[in-house]
């Protein structure tokens, strides 16, 4: 039996350690995702992240089968996925005062975010791996994950400004009421009082 060259050695332990970084941000992807799934309070929105849900399981699944197949070992860690952090002061005033609604927004702006940089780490990954020469499958698979990762991501870009302005709008109109409300409580107490 022919030993592997040197070369291809080499190939094979820089594939299998890209498709693992890959894997790790999927598995980091997951727990945000279940997460996104149960704060989330657009029901449209809601559907496409259960949606992408499923997808991001799947592509843990053929991730760790083309991993196998190059014959690696799967690696169970989690990546950090990119998502802006802001000064801890800034982030603990948000995280006080913020509504549902603006955390929301919020929240689907680093929905994109993530699904942006994932596409440029497919993308890069892709490039990589045909520099290489490497296998069609494994080329096939991540050019597979990117497309899921783009539609994702560009639905959000094209919905996330519509669902922020009727969020928004939603929550001036609520505030007006409310301080509408309270005026008339206020006028009412005066005109009870006797003078």
């Amino acid at each position: 039996m022919a030993q592997p060259s040197n070369a291809s050695f080499a190939k094979g332990i820089i594939a299998i350690s890209g498709l693992n970084l890959a894997l790790s941000y999927e598995n980091a992807a997951i727990d945000r995702l279940e997460k996104r799934l149960s704060e989330c309070i657009i029901p449209e929105v809601k559907e496409k992240i259960k949606h992408h849900l499923v997808e991001t399981k799947e592509q843990q699944a053929r991730l760790q089968e083309r991993i196998r197949a190059l014959g690696g070992e799967i690696t169970p860690e989690k990546g950090h996925l990119p998502i802006p952090e802001p000064p801890q002061s800034l982030k603990a005033l948000i995280e006080s005062n913020s509504t549902d609604r603006e955390r929301e927004v919020w929240e689907s702006l680093n929905d994109l975010i993530i699904e942006r940089a994932e596409a440029i780490m497919y993308r890069g990954g892709i490039q990589a791996l045909e520099l290489l020469k490497a296998d069609k499958k494994t080329i096939r698979t991540l050019e597979k994950i990117l497309k899921e990762e783009k539609a994702f991501g560009d639905w959000l870009e094209k919905n996330n400004p519509k669902m922020a302005k009727r969020l928004m709008t939603k929550q001036l109109v609520d505030e007006k009421k409310r301080k509408k409300k309270k005026a008339e409580d206020k006028a009412e107490v005066h005109e009870s009082v006797p003078a």
